[in-house]
């Protein structure tokens, strides 16, 4: 089973200051100032070639379709995003996504738009736990995400989901599954988040892993690439595709992932995007053990 990974797409949407209200007006502002430029709308295109050649029989998007969470970037995101196979595809919200009150509850515009391609809900809208199975393989989906300060972008998965989760996956007897969730269990040491950034209960949910481990996280939230090898802490590996619509830059080595999977042993390639071919090409590793 071959399955693509990206995240962090982050959809250029022109939008009306006026229609912007708080924490989205300077969001907005910081976005078309300091990243738009980053993220021009051809590697989307490139991408779409690159699944057409790549021919992967799952592709996963690990959050941040938008920038600020108003409902055109949504409505825009989804006619990017129709050119994928419906059927192959699973896709989890970001903190981006989740930027104001207004992108949470019941009425959450990533429901209203996306709810169909993030497989099933086997819990609450508050507690989000999806799962979507493609061919052999089960993906759980979590909802890492919180609407908050301007200057805050860490994330949290309650105790009682990862329990409820792994009681979940033993009632429907599956035993291998693939995790995704934005924000990232591990981080290589030179790429540690602050508090205002990570998973702030990370090391309690590896640890309820242990009882069922994943064959693998998919994550992303920090922009640039890596993987981690299965180790003692976390028998999983982790795989971070962020950003994968970003040029990539001296801190920020983007691009995305395939994945070959034969049982619960993985085969990982990088792609990253040439700018002067405006194509993606497959690239080294980068990759980590947990005690780096």
């Amino acid at each position: 089973m071959k399955i693509l990974h990206l995240s962090d797409l982050h959809f250029p949407t022109r939008i009306p200051i006026f229609q912007l209200k708080g924490k989205m007006i300077v969001g907005y502002l910081n976005y078309t100032l300091r990243r738009k430029k980053k993220y021009p709308l051809q590697i989307w295109r490139s991408i779409l070639s690159s699944v057409e050649e790549l021919d992967p029989d799952s592709i996963v998007i690990s959050g941040d379709i938008t920038n600020v969470s108003h409902e055109s970037e949504f409505k825009e995101a989804g006619k990017l995003l129709s050119e994928l196979p419906k059927k192959k595809v699973f896709y989890i919200p970001g903190n981006h996504d989740r930027y104001t009150q207004d992108a949470v509850g019941k009425n959450a515009f990533y429901e209203k738009y996306f709810s169909d391609l993030s497989g099933e809900s086997v819990s609450t809208n508050d507690d989000y736990i999806r799962i979507k199975k493609i061919e052999n393989i089960h993906f759980v989906g979590w909802d890492s995400s919180l609407p908050l300060s301007i200057l805050d972008a860490y994330g949290n998965v309650r105790p009682d989901i990862v329990s409820r989760t792994l009681t979940i996956l033993d009632e429907k007897k599956i035993r291998n599954y693939i995790l995704v969730c934005h924000h990232p269990i591990w981080n290589p040491p030179h790429r540690q988040e602050t508090s205002h950034h990570k998973l702030i209960n990370r090391e309690e949910i590896a640890s309820l892993l242990k009882r069922k481990p994943p064959i693998a996280f998919l994550h992303g939230h920090v922009h640039t690439n890596w993987v981690k090898f299965p180790g003692e802490e976390l028998p999983y590996y982790v795989i971070n595709s962020a950003s994968s619509t970003r040029i990539a830059d001296s801190r920020h080595e983007c691009g995305f992932h395939l994945i070959e999977l034969n049982g619960r042993d993985l085969k990982i390639k990088r792609y990253t995007y040439q700018l002067e071919q405006s194509k993606f090409t497959e690239a080294p590793l980068v990759s980590y053990w947990e005690k780096e």
